[in-house]
C-alpha cells in the first residue's frame, strides 16, 4: 500500500510538471547589469559602471591579453566589476566577421554572490521579477531562459545552442555560444585547403 502511495504522490508530480508549459524567452534581448551580448567592451564598461554606479577606473581587464586568432593581435578576454553585491565577470570573443575597429564582442557575463542560502533565495527571487518566468519552470532548483526550451522542462535549455541566461545558487550566466563556433567556423573556413599531391 505504501508503495502505491508514493507512486500515485510521483504521478501526480509528474502530470503537475508536465502540465506546466514551457516558456519560450528570447534571452539576447536581456541584459545583466546593463550588459548584452554582443556589445562593445567600451559600450559594456559604460553600462555596468553606468547601472552598477562605480567608477570605470574600477573595471579590471585581463592582465595577460592572448592573441585574437582572426586579427592576430592582443586583445584582453575578459574584465571584472564589483559592487557591495557581487562580482560581474564579462568574457570578450573575436567579433565575426571581422572588424578593425571593433575586434571584441561580449559572449558571455557572469554574476556572482558570495554563497549564503539567503544570497541563493535572493537571486532567484530577482531574476523572476527581472526576466519573468523561466522556460523550465518554477520547479528546477535551476532556472533557465531560451527560445527553445526543452519539453522536457527537467533539461530546461541545456540542449539549446542559442542565447541562453541561467541562475544556479548564487551565479546569473548570460551566454551565446553561437558567437565561438561563429569564431570556429570562420577559423575553419579561412585555413581550408585543396590538396595538391
Amino acid at each position: 500500500m505504501r508503495h502505491f502511495a508514493v507512486f500515485c504522490v510521483m504521478t501526480l508530480t509528474t502530470y503537475a510538471f508536465a502540465d506546466e508549459v514551457a516558456r519560450s524567452v528570447d534571452a539576447s534581448q536581456f541584459e545583466v547589469a546593463g550588459i548584452k551580448l554582443g556589445m562593445s567592451p567600451a559600450e559594456a564598461v559604460a553600462a555596468v559602471s553606468s547601472k552598477l554606479r562605480i567608477d570605470k577606473r574600477s573595471v579590471k581587464f585581463d592582465p595577460y591579453p592572448a592573441v585574437n586568432q582572426i586579427t592576430n593581435s592582443r586583445q584582453p578576454q575578459y574584465f571584472t566589476a564589483t559592487n557591495g553585491s557581487g562580482t560581474i565577470t564579462v568574457h570578450l570573443i573575436p567579433r565575426v566577421p571581422p572588424s578593425q575597429s571593433q575586434p571584441i564582442l561580449v559572449g558571455h557575463v557572469r554574476y556572482e554572490m558570495p554563497w549564503t542560502p539567503d544570497n541563493a533565495r535572493s537571486m532567484k527571487a530577482s531574476a523572476l521579477e527581472k526576466y519573468g518566468q523561466p522556460s523550465n519552470g518554477l520547479i528546477s532548483a535551476r532556472s533557465d531562459w531560451c527560445l527553445q526550451p526543452d519539453k522536457n522542462l527537467g533539461i530546461g535549455c541545456g540542449e539549446f545552442r542559442g542565447a541562453t541566461l541561467k541562475i544556479s545558487g548564487v551565479t546569473l550566466d548570460l551566454e551565446d555560444p553561437s558567437y565561438q563556433h561563429a569564431v570556429i567556423d570562420y577559423l575553419n573556413k579561412i585555413n581550408s585547403t585543396k590538396p595538391a599531391f
